[in-house]
């Protein structure tokens, strides 16, 4: 913003001009002359009258808040439909241990810390959201059992293990979006890149098996495809770091050894 030269200006305008300048521009004495007020917004910035730059982080903040009040919303609307079916029906273990799986997951993202950088991309944000609340259009209703319960249980077991342990090698470095939260390479994650994810595939599978529907087949093929690009995403944030760079060398695979 400018304000003009002193020429053709009355002594009141100059006299309400240069008290302005005195109030956003602390040293100039009032009565000093002057032709232009701001540089660019540097003094409407310092004195709070426009953004500066924490106002992004305010944002960011306030996005991260979004994204964790859909997650709480959505945990919570899973984990009454498992509960329902459990009372309803005490025999089905898998419904048990879906719950618990997904209800871990909101205790993680809510323990979180903040991000160095997301990846705040529409499209990832979409995805992002489908592959992590995806699980909550799973029908719960009793299906076709490929393999029995009893089987599929402590198969989901292991498969909920290899989640819990990425979640603790983890540690306060989850996210929803595609982020960096800084490099881990220990535990779990010293044989793939990516164990959570495998532990959510494996899990995700063997209640597909054990609880079979067409429309199960639909949602979680759609799920795992999305998380798919996820983790690239999240790869290519991660790799803009050489610690991460140094990793990929070092190993190799995202979910099965010798496979992918």
């Amino acid at each position: 913003m400018k304000i003009g030269a002193t020429q053709g200006k009355t002594p009141r305008d100059l006299t309400l001009r240069q008290d302005l300048r005195a109030m956003v521009e602390p040293g100039v004495a009032p009565g000093a002359d002057c032709v232009t007020i701001f540089s660019g917004n540097s003094s409407l910035v310092k004195t709070g009258l426009l953004p500066g730059p924490g106002t992004s982080e305010i944002i960011a903040d306030l996005r991260e808040g979004f994204l964790r009040f859909l997650a709480l919303a959505a945990t919570f609307i899973f984990a009454y439909r498992g509960m329902y079916h459990l009372v309803a029906d005490p025999s089905r273990i898998n419904i048990l241990l879906l719950t618990i799986s997904e209800t871990l997951t909101l205790v993680w993202l809510l323990l979180a810390r903040r991000p160095k950088a997301r990846d705040w991309n529409p499209l990832t944000v979409i995805i992002s959201l489908t592959a992590s609340l995806g699980s909550g259009l799973i029908s719960m209703q009793p299906g076709v059992a490929i393999i029995s319960t009893t089987v599929a249980a402590p198969l989901q077991c292991l498969a909920l293990s290899m989640s819990v342990w990425g979640k603790l090698s983890l540690g306060r470095s989850f996210a929803l979006l595609p982020a960096n939260r800084g490099v881990v390479t220990g535990g779990a994650y010293r044989f793939i890149r990516h164990p959570i994810y495998a532990g959510y595939l494996a899990g995700h599978v063997l209640y597909l098996l054990s609880n079979f529907s067409m429309y199960n087949f639909g949602v979680y093929g759609i799920i795992t495809f999305f998380q798919v690009y996820r983790l690239t995403r999240e790869e290519a944030i991660l790799a803009t770091t050489p610690e991460y760079r140094e990793y990929l060398g070092k190993v190799r695979y995202r979910f099965l050894p010798g496979i992918f």
